[in-house]
């Protein structure tokens, strides 16, 4: 277990110190926030260095892979302390602190004790799941897990083929067209435990997880009440599909983390705080280079970004400064797209066949399938039943509804309009699926709109009921 924790501590730390750098100006930006945040992105930095490494032709060792984030710490490091950069305020336990409070009535504390103790079994529970059991799912091996065996006993990404045949598409049939970031997080693992543990190896995946989980609270405790942010939480973290995904080596929970941080960056950049415009581009850029459906979400979110821009220039809300950091984080994807429009690779798996129909039955049948809480639960009924209540949402909400709004409409004109998604996969499977992507941008959605419609409700009592 020692190679894991450092496998896991590398990234962690990396992450931590770029988090600490970019956000220095943003003193409400607390530790516990930060550490949450740290894991996911460094994780998506090591592995782009990585893919680099293997396009240089460097031997992808433990001494190899390890070199450039080490170093990088150790830079990071020394810029922070020349420039005196905090490593951010101290750990808050605000919701210790009420729980210890006590003007705080013995319901609200039981409450918070019942919700806590669901999230913390939850969480739990994958973590064990997760060390007890290896890969299983197929889609997992064939896709992810055969090409990271191949890397790391090859150590390297299996290039001295042609174009056709890269990351050992030929020797393992698998999909040369993927993003190699999922093996690569294999091959890091596998790179520090000293072998291929079909165990350990997936360890990173439930740590994005509790990352998400605790950084989700986190955002929400700031906009409401703990009671209704935990209660959130565990409904959040209800779902089945999530905690199978949580425990296996699949993308869709990367990507889902990658998409709720940028919105949550966004968010606050909107809000003023520009240190967040970087952090948007960088976790968008990991979503690029996460899974092959991420631009139908990041270029929606791009178009959302430069009309919130467009509409704050002459007032000097956001600068022109605060696009190019965006844009800058942006370039961490550039090596991966880059290569593959040069190879022609192109997008989608090798064997989706795009002969183009309308059946406008498969939106109805998508809609059933979320609206059965097989996979997620009630924020897909409720979700439109709120905005509708929200008949003057707030224009923040509109800026990150719109990009989540874009991917899912791409997904269901796939369904729709392709006669491979609607009749030749399982389709069920394809949705819900895809579906977990947006499944936690989803539940952002409807906190915002809870939070909204509350926010409203004491401001209307307020002003009916001055002395109230």
């Amino acid at each position: 277990m020692i190679g894991v924790v450092a496998a896991l501590a590398v990234p962690t730390v990396l992450g931590f110190l770029l988090v600490s750098v970019l956000l220095r100006d943003e003193t409400n930006a607390g530790l516990l926030e930060r550490l949450c945040l740290s894991y996911p992105l460094g994780a998506g930095v090591i592995t782009v260095q990585m893919f680099l490494l293997g396009l240089m032709r460097m031997p992808l060792t433990l001494w190899v892979s390890a070199v450039p984030p080490l170093l990088e710490i150790a830079g990071l490091s020394f810029l922070m302390r020349k420039r005196r950069i905090s490593l951010g305020s101290r750990l808050s336990f605000g919701l210790l602190s009420e729980l210890l409070d006590s003007n705080v009535t013995w319901l609200r504390k039981s409450a918070l004790i019942a919700l806590l103790t669901l999230v913390a079994a939850k969480i739990c529970s994958i973590f064990i799941e997760a060390y007890l059991r290896p890969i299983f799912a197929w889609d997992s091996f064939a896709n992810w897990s055969a090409g990271a065996k191949a890397f790391y006993y090859s150590h390297s990404l299996l290039l001295d083929t042609g174009p056709g045949d890269f990351f050992g598409r030929g020797l393992l049939n698998r999909n040369a067209n993927y993003p190699p970031y999922n093996p690569l997080m294999q091959v890091w693992m596998s790179l520090w435990i000293g072998k291929f543990d079909e165990v350990l190896v997936k360890f990173w995946s439930p740590l994005y997880l509790l990352s998400m989980a605790v950084y989700f609270y986190l955002f929400m405790a700031r906009e409401a009440s703990r009671v209704m942010s935990l209660g959130m939480l565990v409904l959040f973290l209800s779902s089945p599909l999530l905690s199978v995904h949580s425990i296996e080596v699949y993308s869709d929970v990367p990507l889902s983390v990658y998409i709720l941080f940028s919105l949550i960056a966004f968010f606050k950049a909107m809000k003023g705080k520009s240190a967040y415009w970087t952090a948007v581009g960088l976790f968008a850029g990991e979503a690029l280079f996460a899974k092959d459906e991420a631009p139908f979400f990041v270029i929606p979110l791009l178009i959302a970004t430069f009309l919130f821009y467009w509409q704050n220039r002459l007032r000097g809300d956001v600068s022109g400064k605060s696009m190019f950091a965006l844009c800058a984080g942006l370039l961490l994807a550039a090596p991966w797209f880059a290569f593959k429009f040069t190879h022609g690779l192109g997008f989608g798996a090798d064997y989706v066949t795009f002969e183009f129909t309308f059946r406008p039955e498969m939106i109805e049948k998508v809609f059933l399938l979320l609206l059965s809480f097989q996979n997620f639960n009630v924020f897909f009924f409720f979700s439109p039943l709120l905005l509708i209540m929200n008949w003057r949402p707030p224009r923040e909400f509109l800026f990150l509804f719109f990009p989540v709004a874009c991917y899912a409409i791409f997904f269901l004109l796939v369904y729709s309009l392709t006669t491979f998604f609607s009749g030749s996969l399982m389709f069920n499977t394809a949705v819900f699926r895809n579906t977990l992507t947006y499944y936690p941008s989803t539940c952002l959605l409807t906190f915002l709109l809870i939070a909204n419609l509350i926010s409203e409700y004491w401001a209307s009592t307020k002003s009916l009921f001055p002395n109230i």
